[in-house]
């Protein structure tokens, strides 16, 4: 029979289910190897588990990632975004496996030696039978009966994990990962500018009021403006009131002028003489009169004004 590793292998691709679908075949000879990338390193493995766990947004981890890892344009290069896809969903894998740091490291090695293959071999002359063969010779030395995890070996268990892990993220997928990784991305990059408006950021939640605080806040701005109503409507009676004032007493100074001037002239007849005393007698009462009118409508108006301020008490 054949020995436990091969069958864990076995049955992870035996759940593949990945089909040999045609793709249009690329033209040129094989692509040349990619340049070196940064490895792996604990740090930077510890660097993106504590972007994902404290961040609600998994993109913060992936942009540190790809940072990291120097994998540039991961939102406009379907390659790189499919590697750091690929190598998030890697990590995150290994970690609910239970894999150490050391073996989520090997795991990642494995994925991207896979993805490079379908990049240096184009269209279809990378096989899926090539990259089974290629994830058993990049897996197996890394197995061990009694394996040191700490030093990134895997057991039979941890094998059948990466097994199935790989049969259902990447040769269930295979064709699909060989046509993106096999064909060059045109990509035509333009730039514009525009003006929008932002919002003004809202006030932090200590600066709003109870519903208590508001209520009174409220009525304290109602009484203010109740008292500033009344008293604009004071201050226009009483410039009303100076106004009648100023022009009675301009009426008495004219007619005091007139009187006056007629009593400067002596009257040539007694007619005249008796027409003088009248018009004076008839002065004098009148503003005898109007002064008395005067001081009752001040009265008056003055005991309104206090109906109306006992009125808007009630």
């Amino acid at each position: 029979g054949q020995p436990p590793e091969r069958d864990a292998l076995s049955e992870g691709r035996s759940r593949a289910m990945a089909e040999e679908d045609p793709v249009p075949p690329a033209d040129g000879d094989a692509a040349p190897p990619p340049p070196p990338r940064p490895p792996l390193t604990p740090e930077i493995l510890a660097a993106f588990y504590e972007n994902l766990d404290g961040n609600a947004d998994p993109d913060v981890a992936a942009d540190a990632l790809a940072e990291s890892l120097e994998l540039r344009d991961r939102t406009t290069d379907s390659r790189v975004g499919s590697r750091v896809d690929f190598i998030f969903n890697a990590l995150d894998f290994a970690r609910d496996a239970g894999l150490t740091p050391a073996q989520t490291v090997a795991v990642h090695e494995v994925g991207q030696a896979m993805l490079d293959a379908c990049a240096a071999a184009p269209g279809p002359s990378f096989s899926f039978a090539d990259a089974e063969s290629l994830f058993q010779s990049t897996i197996l030395p890394k197995v061990a009966a009694e394996p040191d995890r700490e030093a990134g070996q895997f057991s039979i268990t941890d094998v059948r994990a990466v097994s199935d892990y790989f049969a259902k993220g990447f040769f269930q997928h295979f064709s699909l990962w060989r046509f993106v990784w096999s064909e060059e991305q045109e990509m035509e990059k333009h730039e514009t500018f525009k003006r929008v408006e932002c919002a003004y950021p809202a006030r932090p939640l200590p600066d709003f009021l109870t519903e208590e605080a508001n209520d009174a806040r409220l009525a304290k701005e109602a009484e203010a403006a109740e008292a500033a109503r009344v008293a604009a409507e004071e201050a226009a009676k009483e410039a009303a009131e100076a106004e009648r004032l100023r022009l009675i007493e301009e009426e008495d100074a004219r007619r005091k002028a007139e009187e006056e001037e007629y009593a400067r002239r002596k009257p040539a007849t007694l007619a005249a003489a008796v027409e003088h005393a009248v018009k004076t007698a008839l002065a004098q009462e009148r503003a005898a009169l109007e002064a008395e009118y005067a001081v009752r409508e001040k009265q008056l108006r003055e005991k309104i004004s206090v109906l109306e301020q006992q009125m808007k008490a009630k």
